[in-house]
């Protein structure tokens, strides 16, 4: 499956955005620069708009828009995965992350009766435990890759543990989410695409089997919270269970190493520490950058189009730094 990038003049030779250009995921900045400065505000061949320049994705964001997919009619689904994009899970449904207000109002204020102070308070000896175990097998190393020693598994045991899930194959479900969470990266492959889909329909398995044990052995964590989260008789629903479970595996978890990864790689080389458990980290960062994510933020409808909203690229404009 290939697609024909967007050009300035329908030159396929030049084109004005190509996410599957050879270095993209490295370094899209380029490229976010070009696309802000030429076509900021743009219709994507397959039927969705792009927006990239600081004013145009603030004041998106601020619009009230609908994020819910049943308010599109004027987009042309199967080329979607030609553009780079790929069907997010069924449960995309009922996450509130892809609900309108009052769904996504009462489905956050379930969740949030969970995430209370004392629960959060909580979890920090843990993480800080996590964390310098971590830091001390970095220490150890004479050079260490960031991303896959520290700010990928940091943030899956912490939410691993914060849940409280039953003994499984925590392997499985870290690589699961990484393949999954590639749903959110320009895509034109059609085994890729595959497999993503595959990902999030095992993990929306391993989750319901997740809940079904935890009723069975509820204990003072996050996930037998959310079970028995209520208000005024209203409690989640099987489904909506699973979503915002997923939500939290996924987009909690993507988003975290991306937070690790790329708060390391603009300040790490001037860190001004002699502590040798830092020198692999800042010998690691000198060598390479390549842990900034060009995903972008979760999509608007307007209308009846569907909108894309590049933050990354946003964020980077003379605007966005200011």
């Amino acid at each position: 499956m290939t697609s024909e990038p967007l050009t300035t003049a329908g030159n396929a030779v030049d084109p004005l955005f190509d996410p599957f250009a050879e270095g993209f995921t490295d370094d899209p900045y380029p490229q976010y620069a070009r696309l802000r400065e030429t076509a900021p505000v743009h219709e994507n061949p397959f039927g969705f708009w792009v927006a990239s320049g600081h004013d145009d994705v603030s004041a998106l964001l601020r619009s009230g828009a609908s994020v819910e997919m049943r308010n599109v009619t004027a987009f042309d689904a199967a080329g979607q995965g030609q553009a780079g994009q790929s069907a997010m899970p069924a449960t995309d449904d009922v996450s509130m992350l892809h609900r309108d207000p009052p769904d996504h109002t009462r489905l956050r204020r379930l969740v949030q009766k969970a995430f209370t102070p004392r629960a959060i308070k909580a979890l920090e000896p843990r993480i800080a435990e996590l964390t310098d175990g971590m830091l001390d097998e970095i220490a150890a190393a004479a050079s260490v890759d960031l991303v896959p020693t520290l700010a990928f598994p940091l943030p899956f045991a912490v939410i691993a543990e914060m849940l409280g899930t039953p003994p499984t194959d925590h392997a499985r479900v870290r690589d699961l989410s990484g393949t999954a969470i590639r749903a959110l990266e320009p895509v034109n492959d059609e085994d890729v695409m595959s497999a993503i889909v595959a990902a999030q329909e095992e993990l929306v398995g391993i989750t319901a089997e997740m809940i079904a044990w935890k009723r069975g052995h509820p204990a003072d964590d996050l996930l037998t919270a959310l079970i028995h989260a209520e208000e005024d008789g209203d409690m989640l629903s099987e489904d909506e269970l699973v979503a915002q479970v997923l939500l939290l595996y996924i987009a909690g978890h993507e988003t975290t190493v991306n937070l690790l990864s790329g708060g390391t790689v603009a300040p790490c080389c001037g860190i001004r520490t002699s502590s040798p458990r830092f020198a692999p980290i800042r010998r690691s960062c000198r060598e390479r950058s390549r842990s900034c994510s060009a995903t972008t933020a979760p999509s608007r409808r307007a209308g009846g189009s569907l909108w894309n909203r590049w933050c990354w690229a946003a964020s980077r404009s003379p605007r966005g730094r200011s």
